[in-house]
């Protein structure tokens, strides 16, 4: 059977909350509507009128169960209806598409991939895939998906320096002779010198393997290979490894992180450093979190302060809805960070009050008069800080990692991280950190057998 897959469901009424319009009409109010697409290969689009992209509205109360039924029989019907078209036209449905797309070059796969990702994803997410595509068409462009090797994935990934270095390289001699053309034309501004090259290194390399990893995972999923080559148990030792960076600060130095950070004025930067360091959350997540977001300690019904996270900034503006479903939570605050927030809001509702505006549930935490932080003015501030601070070059989500490992290493739960940090799964967690968990097995033996007979395990000889 010839199959045709959707796109990720669209959320419509995310949409329409984001444009300020209502929602469509149904049925059941308690159902959220989605647009399903499904991209038409370019050699069946003769049997749907020419049609690129086929698309259908539904109506569905869960993700788990009813979208992914409502999305199996839109993709069924949709491949049945091909079915019959092929065998209209005298060809074999159950060998021409898997041979159609097995035999396509992997660059254009990966091509295919991006595009049919672009406006379901976060935008940030397709300018970052198609970075990630760059390399892996200049490597592994002409070769057939079905002839990808493991060997093919790792001088991919071996490619990505040397590209990098040659990429800016060029784009640095496009800049000099743009110099030299303004200066020949009588633009003679001084001009700031130029830096030095930054080359992608093993965090790139890392990058596109995931990024690959996740292409032929899709193309596992469409039946148009028989296994994913770039998984772990089929490349060599150097690149089994297809993890982001992991740059936390060990514990003396995030005290003195800490401390530093508690010396800063109180303002945005301060709260923005604060909530990071002592919630893990993302950067981006900090950034849209509202007034509303944060509820004070109550000793009465012994609650602590805490910070809800239900949005995240993209392409400066709070947008509903953050990374994942399970990015959507509540994260417990301590007492001085607490104290922090409650003094800079109230210090936010005055400066309001003299400008004429109002403070409600809904005005962004950070940023002024209604609007959000931008994240380049958030990098501007902290890339001052750390490096009055002793700490250059450290990166905002470093501070998310400091929070994992060293709880973690404390002996925190790792699922209750793993929530905590808006994981998926507490495997990933596991995978990601679990270099910064303590080993427990010396003496674990003794403590098992000796808590449940303690006679047994004051004598070293049996009775």
């Amino acid at each position: 059977m010839a199959r045709l897959f959707c796109d990720k469901p669209y959320n419509l009424d995310e949409a329409a909350a984001r444009r300020g319009v209502p929602r469509r009409k149904r049925g059941d109010s308690r159902t959220t509507a989605y647009e399903l697409t499904i991209r038409v290969p370019e050699e069946f689009r003769r049997y749907f009128g020419g049609k690129k992209k086929l698309t259908r509205t539904v109506f569905a109360l869960n993700k788990r169960v009813d979208l992914k039924g409502k999305v199996k029989d839109f993709e069924d019907e949709k491949s049945a209806e091909l079915d019959l078209a092929l065998e209209a036209d005298g060809k074999d449905p159950a060998t021409l598409a898997p041979r159609a797309f097995a035999e396509m070059p992997f660059g254009e796969y990966c091509r295919r991939y991006v595009e049919r990702r672009t406006g379901v994803v976060a935008k940030g997410t397709t300018v970052n895939e198609r970075r990630y595509l760059a390399y892996a068409r200049a490597t592994l462009g002409e070769i057939p998906l079905k002839d990808l090797t493991a060997d093919d994935v790792e001088r991919c990934l071996l490619a990505v320096p040397r590209l990098s270095e040659e990429w800016a390289a060029e784009h640095r001699r496009r800049l000099e002779e743009n110099r030299a053309r303004k200066w020949r034309e009588g633009n003679h501004r001084r001009q700031k010198p130029f830096g030095p090259l930054r080359v992608a290194g093993p965090q790139m390399q890392n990058k596109v393997l995931k990024f690959v990893r996740e292409v032929l995972n899709d193309a596992l999923d469409r039946e148009h290979v028989t296994k994913n080559v770039a998984k772990k148990r089929f490349l060599s030792k150097g690149f089994r490894k297809g993890k982001p960076l992991i740059d936390p600060l060990m514990e003396d130095e995030a005290g003195r992180f800490l401390r530093e950070a508690s010396l800063l004025p109180t303002g945005a930067l301060k709260v923005a450093v604060l909530v990071l360091f002592a919630t893990g959350m993302r950067p981006e997540e900090m950034l849209a979190l509202r007034v509303g977001s944060f509820s004070p300690a109550d000793a009465e019904r012994g609650r602590d302060a805490e910070l809800r996270i239900v949005a995240a900034l993209r392409d400066g503006e709070i947008e509903g809805f953050t990374k994942s479903d399970s990015s959507m939570r509540t994260v417990p605050v301590d007492s001085y960070t607490a104290s922090v927030i409650e003094e800079w809001i109230e210090a936010k509702r005055a400066d309001l009050a003299e400008m004429g505006l109002v403070m409600n549930s809904a005005t962004p935490l950070l940023g002024t008069a209604g609007r959000p932080w931008p994240y380049e003015s958030f990098r501007n501030e902290w890339g001052r800080f750390i490096e009055r601070a002793g700490f250059k070059g450290m990166r905002p989500y470093a501070l998310r990692h400091t929070f994992a490992t060293i709880n973690l290493a404390r002996g925190e739960n790792v699922k209750t991280i793993s929530v905590l940090l808006g994981h998926a799964d507490a495997s990933y967690t596991l995978d990601l950190y679990v270099g910064y968990i303590p080993s427990t097995t010396r003496g674990l033996a003794d403590r098992y057998v000796g808590g449940l007979a303690p006679e047994l395990a004051e004598s070293p000889k049996a009775a």
